[in-house]
């Protein structure tokens, strides 16, 4: 070689590992950085005849078949997450047979009520207890109602923000995209970009299932995996919602969750969102519209003193129960005003009947005995609340609490596994695409040394210059 050649292969040489220097010591420094993926410098020839190596390219450690099972599993974790979520303060406020609160217990004590008054039907005291009993089992279930509707509330503005931050990130990732083209592949610069493009890829998986495409001049396109558009190339298709049904649309085409004849998501946390909002929520308020229509009719019909559309013990806002107007009864359901001190304070009624004209003896107790005789009724319930047709108004409540809270406990249960699952997953990732420190030190001594060589054959080259002009 000549000493040319030994200069421009050593220049090179020096060129080259300090572009490597460059790479390992972004690594170290990016060791704890959330999503950062190792890089590698590639080393090849220059060409034929010439010494040392270069840098082709900036190569990103990505293990793509990870990568896309832990983007899978984040977006099952995040769909379970927020019905879990969504779950877990309406059926705090609900409560369980037993504590004292619920309306199961509510109800227990209101038919304790009833019971002790069969026994002293001329006592005011027992009157004015079961009137009582009445209006704590009535504001239960209201309350119940009142907390369901905060909880469908609270999603809808979910499901809202949810949309907003996908349709950020949609765009984003599309700036991004179009960036990176202006940058060769393998250029520091591309390796930079791709980083962000997998950061707004991982937050997007959080929020839609999501499967990635790329074309040959570098564009990118997202898809759900049912094969939904959300991003192709420079064209974002963007995500509303429509809080009155519940329906989601990517640009004109419907990807709202589990509906029939569209490609819905699968996925994530809007999947998540729009089964409370379209399936649990629905039907845990059907069974609470149920349950009051229950009591409601229970005691209209066990009143022999009543008229024809004349309302009962319990009322549809002071009301009698219309078949037409169910939907939303629980947060309707009150106590009769003839009973109440804020009405007529009759609290006689309850022992004669609600339609009754006078009050009757005081020792008769028949009306009293054929209400709680109509507690053993069954309550014929609708097939859509998930709960036994069979099933008495005496028992509803429990079943309803306990279906409900099964609810809760089974998204827990699939929540706790997914994000298991997620969490394996995801920590294989950081094992494979993540940065080791000893391995990068390592490599600094390395590219030390060798750019102690190169330097070493700069410095003898250069004497042997010197030499040479000093003879001649």
């Amino acid at each position: 070689m000549s000493l040319t050649g030994a200069l421009n292969s050593a220049a090179l040489g020096l060129q080259t590992t300090q572009g490597l220097s460059r790479i390992a010591a972004d690594n170290v420094s990016n060791a704890m950085t959330p999503g950062y993926v190792r890089r590698q410098g590639v080393l090849v020839t220059p060409g034929a005849g010439q010494g040392g190596a270069i840098i082709s390219e900036i190569r990103r450690e990505v293990d793509v078949t990870l990568q896309r099972m832990s983007r899978l599993e984040n977006s099952k974790m995040a769909q379970y997450q927020s019905i879990q979520e969504g779950l877990t303060g309406y059926t705090a406020y609900l409560g369980q047979p037993g504590d004292g609160t619920s309306p199961a217990d509510k109800f227990n004590t209101f038919q304790n009520s009833l019971t002790t008054l069969s026994n002293l039907p001329s006592s005011n005291g027992a009157q004015a207890a079961t009137v009582l009993a009445a209006e704590d089992l009535a504001r239960s279930v209201r309350g119940a109602a009142v907390t369901l509707g905060s909880t469908l509330n609270d999603v809808n503005m979910e499901i809202r923000y949810e949309v907003a931050d996908l349709n950020q990130a949609l765009y984003q990732l599309r700036d991004l995209s179009s960036s990176r083209r202006e940058f060769a592949a393998g250029s520091l610069e591309s390796a930079k970009f791709d980083e962000k493009m997998d950061t707004v890829l991982d937050q997007i998986s959080g929020i839609v299932d999501t499967r990635l495409t790329t074309s040959a001049s570098g564009s990118i396109s997202i898809y759900t995996l049912s094969g939904a558009a959300l991003l192709e190339g420079n064209q974002v298709h963007d995500v509303t919602f429509n809080p009155s049904d519940g329906t989601l649309m990517a640009g004109t085409q419907d990807i709202t969750p589990f509906k029939e004849g569209v490609r819905g998501l699968r996925y994530g946390s809007l999947t998540g969102l729009s089964q409370l909002k379209r399936d649990i929520i629905p039907r845990f308020e059907q069974q609470l519209d149920e349950y009051a229509r229950g009591i409601v009719q229970s005691f209209e019909n066990a009143d022999a003193s009543l008229a024809a559309g004349e309302p009962g013990l319990f009322t549809d806002n002071g009301s009698a129960f219309s078949a037409a107007n169910s939907v939303g009864l629980a947060g309707r359901l009150q106590v009769n005003d003839k009973l109440l001190a804020t009405g007529a304070l009759e609290v006689w009624r309850v022992r004669d009947g609600l339609g009754a004209s006078t009050q009757g003896p005081a020792s008769e107790a028949g009306q009293i005995n054929a209400f709680i005789a109509a507690l053993d009724k069954p309550l014929s319930s609708a097939s859509g609340t998930g709960i036994p047709t069979d099933v008495t108004i005496r028992d509803f409540a429990a079943e309803m609490i306990t279906s409900q809270a099964l609810e809760r406990v089974k998204s827990e249960n699939d929540f706790n596994a997914a994000s298991s699952a997620a969490e394996v997953v995801m920590s294989a990732r950081r094992n494979s695409e993540g940065v080791n420190i000893d391995d990068e030190m390592q490599q600094l001594i390395l590219i030390d040394q060798s750019y102690a060589a190169n330097s070493r054959i700069l410095s003898t080259v250069s004497d042997m210059i010197d030499t040479l002009i000093a003879a001649v």
